[in-house]
């Protein structure tokens, strides 16, 4: 079983994983709305970005119940 240092370590990766994705959110949002990506293409970048954000919250909230802060 891994470490409380090595699952803690994990875990804030992951939470700079969702804060670039969010950032990266952010850009798409701008991009649209400044014309320079179609509303086919917005909608299909966010629906990516938004999968990956799931993912990560989904693995953020694993390890924050290992280390007993659930």
């Amino acid at each position: 079983m891994p470490s409380f240092e090595d699952i803690s370590a994990y875990s804030k990766s992951l939470e700079r994983q969702r804060d670039a994705l969010l950032r990266d959110l952010e850009n798409l949002k701008e991009r649209f709305k400044n014309g320079e990506i179609s509303e086919g293409e917005y909608r299909e970048e966010r629906r990516k970005v938004e999968r990956k954000i799931v993912e990560v919250m989904d693995r953020l909230a694993q390890m924050r119940f290992l280390m007993g802060r659930a």
